[in-house]
């Protein structure tokens, strides 16, 4: 009856053994788990900033171009106003020459 205890008290020490050995197991494959979620989650916000970085250049680059398209339209368009206003300014001076000449001959 004693081999049977001792047997038992064997077999206890080892479950205990292996629960304890489980239990620290558990506990490292949970501190490598937390681990490697802070590096995934410091690298996915590394990764969004990365692309808001990317989408703020591109939006700048869009904007410049936008920009710069507008002022070429802009500049096109006040050449030919000035072209226009500078053709009516011959007229104009050609038609207050006229009147001043008309002026001075009556």
């Amino acid at each position: 009856m004693e081999r049977v205890w001792e047997e038992l008290k064997k077999i206890e020490a080892q479950a205990e053994q292996i629960r304890s050995e489980a239990e620290s197991k558990a506990k490292d494959i949970t501190r490598l788990a937390d681990q490697e979620a802070e590096k995934l989650l410091a690298n996915g916000k590394a990764y969004a900033e990365e692309e808001a970085k990317q989408l703020f250049d591109n939006t700048i680059q869009k904007a410049n171009h936008s920009r710069e398209e507008q002022l070429r339209l802009n500049e096109k368009a006040t050449k030919k106003l000035e072209e226009q206003a500078n053709k009516r300014m011959d007229q104009a001076v050609e038609a207050v020459l006229n009147v001043i000449l008309e002026e001075n001959r009556v």
